[in-house]
């Protein structure tokens, strides 16, 4: 998914409703794999909150792809202010020893993702979500509770109240189906 920096700082709305998609996924896997103890709405605000800001800095990038490094290191920003600002409250100070030690911040270490893979998976979601939305609803259904949520053929079955002997062929034309609506070359 391209979108143009030129576009953007021209105001083009479409350009502009690509870009949001993309750097809020961004955002999100960033503060759900930061701060997975906050909760899923602070996790919005903070998404959007970065994706706000972001919109400050078109004039001054070049192109998109430093719109997406930006929107990663603003979103740790503002997790980070977020989880200063509790602490202040909850010790009455402004005075913050560590944040590591503050309760629900994860400190970033070698096993947690790069933010470039953050960025390629956000993007991927998207990617993957879009394409699943041109699957006949009867084999998304399938797909979805097999591969997102890890659920067996007879568990699918069970939840969908189909015959098991169907779930297979249901999953294997969904899987084309999906295929045929992923861009080229797609992972």
């Amino acid at each position: 998914m391209d979108v143009e920096i030129e576009q953007l700082r021209t105001g083009d709305r479409t350009a502009w409703d690509r870009a949001f998609e993309v750097l809020y996924a961004i955002s999100l896997s960033v503060c759900c794999s930061t701060a997975s103890s906050m909760n899923h709405h602070e996790q919005e605000d903070v998404a959007i909150e970065a994706v706000t800001e972001v919109i400050d800095y078109v004039e001054k990038v070049h192109s998109f792809e430093e719109c997406k490094r930006l929107v990663v290191t603003i979103s740790k920003n503002r997790l980070l202010d977020r989880f200063r600002s509790k602490a202040t409250v909850k010790h009455g100070s402004g005075q913050v020893e560590s944040l590591e030690q503050q309760e629900g911040f994860e400190a970033v270490d070698a096993a947690q993702p790069r933010p470039d893979a953050l960025v390629l998976a956000g993007e991927n979601l998207m990617i993957l979500k879009r394409a699943l939305l041109g699957v006949p609803e009867q084999y998304r259904r399938v797909v979805e509770e097999s591969y997102l949520n890890g659920l067996t053929q007879q568990e699918i079955a069970d939840k969908l109240g189909l015959k098991l002997g169907s779930i297979g062929v249901y999953l294997d034309r969904g899987l084309k189906a999906l295929k045929q609506n992923l861009p080229p070359g797609w992972p």
